[in-house]
């Protein structure tokens, strides 16, 4: 039976399909499940906004769910050239959020005059031209967005051939300190874990006070419980994260979805 796979559908209006382990496989909460499944609309892009929003012929600004552009060039003027040349194609425009606080809706979007679909976040993530990020979501439906940057990033595709991009290590603290407010990838293996009443503290170092953290708020370290991602799983396993990185007790990222931890060894944790 470890041989077998259980497919699950995400978003049946996108077509989309994740094959997960059968041992992993964790009930779906009410939220993510209508969120994930809502009805697609038709739909164009018209414009891009100065900051790189996209501009709908619906009206409002959205944000592509489950990634972020580049922040440098030339990374960032290739990924908005890569959307400049889907001006005004049809497409299917699935709201999964929003608005968020710069009015913005968080979308998935699907070419509909294509031989073959084409699903933009993974156009964009399967190039190198974005980063898996769900940290602004409230949930994460597009999980397989992980394995295609894996794959990118082990072909040194687009920004991925970059140093600066790449994980860093929970033991380059000099590294990890001149990234503070930039979005990051960080690897290591926690070494102790703190629960407390409001939070949940991942340690990597035995100075907690100097070294790297993440802080994982009640309700998300409850998800992770449910999932088996709680203290018993993660004690003593390496595993990557992904956030804007903060200075606290030396350097730490905030994880509110949980899908935005990876462990190393043995494979992705449950979901």
């Amino acid at each position: 039976m470890m041989g077998s796979t259980l497919r699950i559908f995400l978003g049946a209006s996108l077509g989309t399909v994740l094959v997960v382990s059968p041992g992993w496989a964790q009930p779906v909460s009410p939220q993510a499940k209508t969120v994930c499944t809502a009805e697609a609309q038709p739909d164009r892009l018209q414009d891009l906004s100065s900051e790189g929003d996209l501009i709908l012929v619906s009206g409002g600004l959205a944000k592509l769910a489950g990634l972020r552009l580049s922040d440098t060039p030339p990374y960032r003027d290739q990924a908005l050239a890569w959307l400049r040349a889907r001006f005004n194609e049809p497409v299917l425009v699935h709201a999964v959020a929003g608005p968020d606080r710069w009015n913005r809706k968080s979308v998935r979007i699907r070419s509909l005059d294509r031989t073959s679909p084409l699903d933009w976040s993974h156009g964009l993530i399967e190039t190198g031209l974005a980063i898996t990020d769900a940290g602004l979501d409230e949930v994460f439906c597009q999980p397989e967005l992980l394995a295609l940057e894996a794959t990118a990033r082990e072909r040194r595709l687009g920004l991925w051939a970059d140093d600066r991009y790449k994980p860093m290590d929970v033991n380059q603290p000099e590294r990890l300190r001149d990234r503070i407010g930039s979005f990051a990838l960080v690897e290591g293996r926690v070494r102790s874990i703190g629960e407390r009443r409001q939070r949940t503290y991942l340690n990597f170092g035995g100075h907690w006070a100097e070294d790297f953290t993440i802080i994982i708020p009640r309700r998300t370290w409850k998800q992770m419980s449910d999932r088996g991602m709680g203290a018993e799983a993660l004690k003593g396993q390496r595993i990557r994260a992904r956030g804007i990185l903060q200075s606290w007790q030396g350097t730490a990222l905030s994880i509110v979805i949980p899908d935005m931890i990876e462990r190393l060894e043995g494979g992705r944790l449950p979901r």
